[in-house]
């Protein structure tokens, strides 16, 4: 268009000025020939100057020795000052071209309209490149999904899905680097912007809402344990080993804030191709539950404990940035862990009072204020500076134990189903970045394999904080004649030590790492990104390829051993945290009256829930009282309308033999929830 505008000013001004200007037209014609004889000069000369440079003259026989180097450096020598002399005319040639009037200098606007061609061709350049770079990735994306389920249909289970899809990464980047394609090399670089904008959120968050909650809320105390102090305990453990071996030259000696850093991210595990394996084969609940909370909950602790760690890239180690550092930690992982909550228990009162559940036309837009609350505590963490991922993780888990009671059953299917499919896509393609990542790094440049040994052992040791914390656990709380959880088996301890993979949120911290050269003293930062990629391909591929056996083999199938179910805790059995969840936030939040657990406990044992009642999807049709004045008119209202006014459920909802004394003892006896509890279940 700008040329084109170019041409046409140039014609008006042809047409307005007449004769005058026919001089100025045949002097810029002169300067076209000069151009092309000048262009034609330049590629001859450099070659002529380059075959004079490459034969000098025959120097004497005594001086034959030593002169041989010489002229080769006299050589190229020659050539650049012959390109540079070339660069330079083929400058003055380019300004002889704009289109002025002779005698007069070049129009400074003008250069810099080429320079602004120029670089939006080189940025046009850049975008195709980008988007044949998507293209690869999409079809890796396909070839993993159909040879995994080709692999998974010749029953072939040493070759886990993530495993197929690394190496269609790693085959892509290959060709690509043979190929000379260093555009798309660029491209396939693991970004950690991208990654952590785009492909872990959807991951963390569908995990969060798609959870078992009353297996992982059973579970809450070890997975806490495992996720949190364990994540700290294997960072340590693995920054002490390495900074031990690279004293003693084992491996390389690596600076104690950076292997502080490397704890932290390689502490991170990942075991998705654990839990796609058994949720295949149908391993026991708690087992399944315990193993996905703490992969879900330590890949938010290992991010807010490395940029905890980064702090001290700038500050002296001692008592008072120790204690900062620990502050600053609780504050980033306490902040977001609010905001999570906060929008969660915001988006339960909005579904709950906007009846959207009532209209079958609503169904999608039930399911985009879901997907706009979560992402909204996402962004409102980051905009703190704060942590998303912790934000997004804590928003999920709140929406599946409120949100999702006020949302329809269709509703209920299509957002499960839906974060469902994104989140599988995102998890893939991870490990197709992850593949990528493996020549478009230079991961196998003088690579330290005793390195990556003593990391790999030092992740193994770490990781023996399962045990540890499975004996506080049965010794603390699943002890005694009648637990009311069954203790962590021996068994279950192998099976949660083997499922300690890690995978793309340790290499995402490394390689921004790298590319931000965090430690570039002694080449820790290189070193890092490179034991980490390696450690995370092993783990893939050979505790991922022989987890199937391990799990058949140890028992842990629900068919071989069925789960005992817990025992179920009455009201009065219920801990204080459960009381207030029963009496208190979940009325107000959720449909549910007082008292009412999940629709699962209400199943379990009818008789230590009379007051529990389940909520009918007809309940939610009936018309909400506003006002609570009562008149003669309102007297005459359905029997559900004016128990409503008194936070009673209808009669239809409740046996109809305790009506009476339900609505005697709600008006007189003033009795409070607890004590209310206490007699139902007596």
């Amino acid at each position: 268009a700008m040329r084109r505008g170019t041409v046409f000013v140039a014609l008006a001004a042809a047409l307005a000025l007449g004769a005058s200007a026919a001089p100025a037209m045949a002097q810029h014609h002169q300067a076209l020939d000069t151009y092309a004889y000048a262009a034609q000069a330049a590629k001859a000369e450099p070659t002529a100057q380059a075959a004079k440079a490459e034969k000098p003259e025959k120097p004497e026989p005594a001086a034959k020795a030593s002169s041989g180097s010489k002229g080769k450096a006299a050589a190229l020598a020659a050539s650049k000052e012959a390109e540079v002399v070339v660069n330079e005319e083929l400058d003055a040639v380019l300004l002889a071209l704009s289109p002025t009037p002779a005698g007069f200098e070049p129009d400074p606007a003008h250069e810099k309209d080429l320079e602004h061609r120029k670089e939006m061709e080189e940025e046009e350049i850049e975008v195709v490149a980008l988007k044949w770079t998507i293209v690869v990735g999409l079809v890796c994306l396909i070839l993993t999904f159909l040879i995994a389920h080709y692999l998974e249909s010749l029953h072939f289970d040493y070759l886990p899905e993530a495993g197929v899809a690394v190496l269609l990464g790693i085959a892509a980047s290959a060709i690509f680097k043979m190929a000379h394609g260093g555009m798309m090399m660029a491209d396939m670089r693991f970004d950690f912007e991208f990654f952590m904008i785009w492909l872990l959120p959807p991951i963390i968050f569908e995990a969060g809402y798609n959870m078992n909650r009353k297996a992982f809320f059973d579970n809450i105390f070890p997975t806490a344990l495992f996720a949190f102090i364990g994540t700290v305990m294997s960072a340590f453990t693995v920054a002490g080993f390495m900074v031990y071996a690279g004293e003693a030259g084992i491996s390389h000696p690596m600076g104690g804030l950076a292997a502080l850093t490397f704890g932290s991210l390689i502490s991170a595990t990942d075991p998705v191709t654990v839990l796609a394996v058994f949720q295949a084969l149908g391993v026991k609940v708690d087992l399944f539950s315990m193993v996905f909370g703490e992969s879900v909950m330590n890949d938010a602790v290992a991010i807010v404990l490395s940029r905890t760690m980064l702090s001290f890239k700038y500050a002296e180690i001692n008592a008072v940035n120790i204690a900062l550092a620990g502050v600053l930690f609780l504050k980033i992982f306490i902040g977001s862990t609010l905001i999570g909550v906060l929008f969660g228990m915001l988006s339960s009162y909005v579904m709950k009072h906007a009846h959207m559940s009532h209209h079958e036309d609503a169904l999608f837009k039930e399911s985009v204020l879901v997907a706009a609350f979560a992402w909204a505590s996402y962004y409102v963490a980051e905009a703190y500076e704060l942590s998303g991922i912790v934000a997004i993780l804590f928003c999920g888990i709140v929406m599946a134990k409120y949100t999702r009671d006020n949302l329809s059953e269709q509703a209920q299917t299509l957002t499960s189903r839906t974060f469902k499919v994104v989140a599988l896509l995102s998890e893939t393609f991870v490990f197709v970045y992850l593949g990528m990542a493996a020549f478009a790094f230079p991961i196998w440049d003088h690579i330290g394999w005793a390195t990556v040994a003593v990391a790999l052992f030092a992740c193994f040791v770490g990781r023996t904080h399962i045990y540890l914390f499975s004996y506080i656990t049965n010794f603390c709380f699943r002890s005694g004649p009648d637990p009311a959880m069954p203790p962590i088996t021996t068994t279950y301890m192998h099976v949660m030590y083997f499922s300690g993979l890690r995978g793309g949120v340790a290499f995402a911290i490394s390689a921004v790492g790298f590319q931000n050269m965090d430690f570039p003293e002694n080449g820790d930062s290189m070193v890092v990104m490179q034991t980490t990629l390696v450690i995370a391909l092993f783990t893939i591929f050979f505790m991922g390829g022989t987890i199937t056996d391990l799990a058949r083999y140890t028992g842990v199938l629900e068919r071989d051993n069925p789960t005992i179910a817990p025992k179920h805790k009455t009201l009065v059995q219920d801990s204080m945290f459960g009381k207030i969840d029963k009496l208190t936030i979940r009325p107000f939040l959720t449909h549910h009256y007082k008292g009412v657990d999940e629709k699962v406990d209400f199943e379990v044992d009818l008789n230590d829930r009379a007051a529990a009642v389940d909520i009918k999807q007809s309940w939610r049709s009936i018309p909400i009282v506003k006002s609570r004045t009562t008149s003669s008119h309102s007297l005459n209202k359905s029997p559900g309308s004016m128990l409503s006014l008194f936070g009673m459920p209808p009669p239809d909802a409740m046996p109809r033999r305790n009506l009476l004394r339900r609505v005697l003892s709600r008006l007189w006896k003033r009795a409070t929830p607890w004590q209310q509890a206490g007699r139902r279940s007596q």
